[in-house]
């Protein structure tokens, strides 16, 4: 598994690279962890239950599109065009994640649910294969979508 995995789509935004260490990004200079962070070093350590979950995370990730891993210090980032998803913690048993939507969901499964502005970041706590369910899949998929790909900044049409 790479930490630079990325296909283009026709009409993408190309994404900018920090020369420093190479972490794709929408913005020229935007803020991030800049170092020499990987994959491998995040899960260093960790149990092989929770290296599974995080293996099937990234699976229906992809899934759902081309998108990039962005690991930093503290979790490893999903990015289409933005940063859509993010592992935060791998436990025993356990992975902590997150998406983001322009809306919030109502569930039982989130955590928490931060708003910021016009998001919503949906926490939850993913504990075992069978919580891979349809659900989470499509929450992925609209967050790829909606959030990852930008497509939630795309004009409506005009009301008369």
């Amino acid at each position: 598994m790479t930490d630079t995995r990325r296909s283009g789509r026709r009409g993408a935004q190309a994404l900018w690279s920090c020369p420093l260490c190479g972490v794709k990004l929408v913005t020229r200079n935007s803020s991030h962890s800049c170092g020499p962070f990987s994959v491998e070093a995040f899960l260093r350590g960790k149990s092989d239950a929770g290296r599974d979950l995080f293996r099937r995370f990234v699976a229906v990730v992809e899934r759902c599109g081309p998108c990039s891993l962005a690991p930093a210090k503290t979790r490893v980032a999903f990015v289409a065009q933005v940063r859509f998803a993010s592992v935060n913690r791998v436990g025993g048993n356990y992975i902590d994640v997150h998406f983001v939507l322009p809306r919030v969901i109502d569930s039982p499964r989130f955590s928490k649910v931060d708003h910021f502005g016009k998001l919503y970041v949906h926490h939850l706590r993913l504990r075992g294969p069978r919580e891979f369910d349809r659900q989470l899949t499509h929450w992925l998929g609209q967050s790829y979508a909606e959030y990852g790909r930008r497509e939630w900044l795309k004009d409506k049409p005009s009301r008369r």
